[in-house]
Parts: structure tokens; sequence; C-alpha cells
């Protein structure tokens, strides 16, 4: 049950935000933090140091399109602060779902994905050919048998292979069907289903689409109205950190197959997410893993229920910020293919478990999936991985993780049948564009399959002869800067270039 336990755990941190004011800038105006950047009516503003006072300026930028696709020739737009800060300038579609959000948790969220694609700058540094690290054999940790390890974050064994591999979406080719339901006590439909979930199923679709660097078949089913369910839903007691082998849930599934599978046609549907009428009460029907459906077209393997889209009552329920679309994609990952949080021991001190800071996906607000975990599902390409295992200084150059590109994305060596050590390299694009400046850098961390302990098994190599900070966000200056090293399971990892390419990496042993 630890799995599905563990699951919305970090949404802890997202209630008690401690990020910066989104008030309103204006030349001249106070600011709290050097370089901070800010939008509003489509203008950008700089927090610049005037004297003894820190004051908003305006950088003259203009804000986001989010539509256009850009070329990182041209550079990133760093418009935010912290994924928390409202954006604004978002387009009135979502204009709704931000305020709501940001009313009830302070925490406005990612709800764009910022697109770029890698332009033609590249390194004057010399580096490695690729093709010398192709043979990725002892980088593909098995997960041992008998051992769960960090829950999905191993590669499949022979043992294991058909049962793991069927649990392995989202994907570059996936089918996702929305089963809308309602009862007695959810609200009642008024619109329908593709109408009250359209920003949703837009955003997950649009993030599988981007995060495919070889192209993408993605497939969204809304079926055309709600579906009577028998009792109310409130009665199942659906509850977030409840997994789907508890009685409760078990009886859901079965009740759900038997109103659902009559009408809608499962074939092909690989992953699933069950939905009241927008409006329903946050404590009537909430987010929670319900296991694989057997339907009448076979089975499918990643399903979970989820918060109403602007659900009332949204204190009555303790995890009701899952619902923003950000933790669909978050939550997914837990009831499906099983990665857990990568936040540590969760006491935000760099002196205990400290994991991965608030810098990828699996903690809160924290941007993206790690290169390993893209790898692991299939948007990185074997291509893009380079498996270093011999002992000889190396020179790699990796393009950032946050852009499409067929380029190699990451460096993994291997330390034993268990443990690796990754590098790969932020820029803020996809799901990092609201991150800060200082969040821009290579991250090195451990991916451990033996530590089996919730939010355990990853964990940031941090940069040597440097404090990092956690302002505005948990450990937010870790990425290494050009020129910055660190040490970890033997090796002496420098990043000698920095760009909007991405980082040379220099790799010897320490």
């Amino acid at each position: 049950m630890r799995k599905f336990v563990v699951a919305l755990t970090a949404l802890s941190f997202l209630m008690l935000p401690t990020y910066a004011s989104a008030a309103t800038p204006k030349v001249g105006a106070k600011c709290l933090k050097l370089n901070q950047t800010q939008s509003s009516k489509g203008t950008t503003f700089t927090c610049v140091k005037s004297g003894k006072k820190l004051v908003w300026k305006n950088s003259g930028k203009k804000a986001v399109d989010f539509s256009i696709t850009y070329s990182t020739d041209n550079g990133y737009h760093t418009l935010f602060n912290n994924p928390c800060e409202l954006d604004r300038n978002i387009p009135a579609e979502l204009s709704a779902l931000q305020k709501y959000f940001y009313d009830y948790t302070n925490c406005a969220g990612q709800l764009q994905i910022a697109k770029y694609t890698l332009g033609s700058k590249r390194p004057i540094t010399a580096f490695d050919s690729v093709s010398k690290y192709a043979n990725l054999q002892s980088c593909k940790l098995l997960t041992p048998d008998g051992i769960k390890g960090n829950l999905g974050q191993g590669f499949v064994n022979s043992v294991r292979e058909s049962a793991e591999y069927y649990n392995v979406y989202p994907a570059p080719k996936t089918v996702i069907q929305l089963i809308p339901i309602y009862s007695t006590d959810t609200a009642q439909p008024s619109k329908s289903p593709a109408e009250d979930y359209k920003v949703f199923t837009d955003f997950f679709r649009d993030w599988i689409v981007y995060s495919s660097d070889f192209g993408s078949d993605v497939t969204v089913r809304v079926h055309n109205s709600y579906i009577k369910m028998p009792d109310p839903l409130g009665g199942y007691g659906l509850e977030h950190p409840v997994g789907p082998s508890d009685p409760k849930n078990v009886k859901f599934n079965r009740d759900l197959i038997a109103a659902v599978d009559p009408v809608i046609d499962f074939t092909g549907v690989n992953l699933a997410i069950v939905v009241p009428p927008a409006g329903t009460k946050s404590f009537i029907f909430s987010q929670a893993a319900i296991g694989g459906l057997k339907t009448n077209e076979g089975r499918v393997p990643n399903v979970m229920s989820q918060y109403a889209a602007f659900a009332k009552d949204f204190e009555a329920s303790y995890y009701a910020g899952a619902a923003h679309p950000f933790w669909w994609i978050h939550e997914i990952m837990h009831a499906g293919i099983g990665f857990d949080d990568h936040y540590g021991d969760k006491k935000k001190n760099l002196a205990t478990e400290y994991g991965m800071g608030y810098l990828t996906m699996m903690t809160p607000f924290g941007g993206d999936l790690t290169t390993w975990e893209k790898w692991r599902l299939g948007f990185v390409q074997n291509s893009q991985v380079q498996c270093k295992t011999d002992s000889a200084a190396s020179m790699h150059w990796i393009a950032p993780s946050t852009v499409q590109t067929k380029e190699s994305k990451a460096v993994v060596i291997p330390i034993s049948q268990t443990k690796v050590v990754v590098i790969e390299t932020l820029r803020p694009g996809g799901l990092f564009y609201k991150h800060p400046l200082e969040s821009q850098g290579a991250l090195v961390y451990e991916v451990d399959l033996m530590q089996q302990e919730h939010g355990m098994g990853m964990k940031l190599s941090l940069p040597i002869g440097r404090t990092v900070q956690s302002n505005p966000l948990f450990m937010a200056s870790a990425p290494l800067k050009q020129g910055e090293s660190t040490i970890t399971n033997g090796y002496k990892i420098t990043i000698v270039e920095a760009g909007t390419f991405g980082d040379v990496v220099k790799i010897e042993k320490s």
C-alpha cells in the first residue's frame, strides 16, 4: 500500500507556500529580490538596485506568448520567480482556473507549457563523441526481484517485464479516456464533460506532446455525457492516500465498471481519469488511485479519480490542491508507473536527506520529470543517453532536458547494479518556465534502487564551495553553474561551458 500512501504527501507542502508577494509591480515601487522578474499587462518588470533600495524597473520585455515555439538561439524567457507566482498575462481561458487555485492555496502553479526547440548554437569546447558511450546495458538499472526500490525508477527485468511494461504510461503514444460520472450527491451536470475539463485535458496532452522528442501520438477521449452511478459517490469514501487494494476502492472500481463499460469503448485505452461534474464538493469525490479496470475491450492499467473542476468547499478536503492540472500529471505517475516523490525526509534540511529539492515534477510544483524518468517512460530515447563506464577523464555535451531536441540529454554513470549517477541540465522550458534564474544549470544526482523509504532514492549532489540557497523555493540554487564542480560516488563533475545549448561537462575520477 505504501506506493499509494506516498502519492500526495507532497501536497502538504503546497498548502502553506512561502513565496514572494505577487502584487502588481509599478516602476519605482519597492521589490523584494534582486533580479526578480514579474509581468503585468504585457510588460515585464525587473527588480533592480537603486541606491540602497530594491525597486521595480520596466525591462522593456513583452510577456511570453505560450502558443509559440521559440528557438533557444534567442535565449530563454525568465519572467517568473517561483511556480506559485501569478501570471498576469495568462490567456482568458485559464484566468478563472488560476484565480481559483491562487485564492485557495496562494499558489498559481504551472498552467502552460513553455515551448523551445534547440537552435543551431553549439559549444566551442571540444567534447567526446556520443557514440563512444552508446552501450547502455550497464546504465539501465534492473529492479531486483523482491525489491520495490524507488517505486518505478528501475527498468523492468525479465521476470516482471510484461506486468511492468503494461504500466509505462503516459508515454509518447498514449490513449487517455476521461470517464465522467455523477450521482445524487454530486453537482448535477450543466455542461458537457468536454467543456468542464477542456483546460485539464489540453494541458495533459500538450505536456505529453512537448515531452516527446521523437514525435507523439496522443488521443484524448471524452464521453459525451456524464454517466449516472446508482449510489452516492460520497459513500465510497475515496481518499488520496489510500491505495486501490482498500475495500472501498475495490468496490468503487467494480461499480464503476458496471456503470460505464456498457457505454464506453475502451479499445486501446491505457490511461483513464474519473471525474464528477464541475462544482462537485471536494469531500464528495477526491483524487485516488483506484487500480486497473477490467473492461470488455481489455485492461486499462493506469486509472485514478480526480476532484471536480472548480470543486466547491475546497477547504473541506485536505488534498484538494491535487485538482490542479500540474498535479493531474504528478498523481498519475504514482497511480500508474509508480514514481515516488523526491523530497527526501521532508525536513527541508541540507544536513539530512533533502532529496531533489523542489526541482522536479515529483516535488511540489517542482517543474518537470527528471531525464531518468523520461527515459524510463520513453520520452527520452536511448540515443539521447550517454553511458560512461570507463575511468578516463571525459568531456560530454548535454542539451537541456526541458527543450525539444534529438540531441543527447543525459550522462549516466553506473556505480553498481542498483545505483547510477545522472547528469542533466535545466533551462526554463516545459513546466520549468516559472523557476527562478538561479535554478538554471546542471543537476547531478544519484538514483539508488535500494533506498525503499518514501521520498528517498534520488538525491542531488551539491556544488563545492558554494552555499545552496532555498529562496524562493527549497534548494533553488542547487544546479551547477559554469566553472562549478561537485563530487559524488568517486567522480568529480565540472561544468566547463554553459549556454543556451546546455552544458559541457567534464567527468573525472576524484
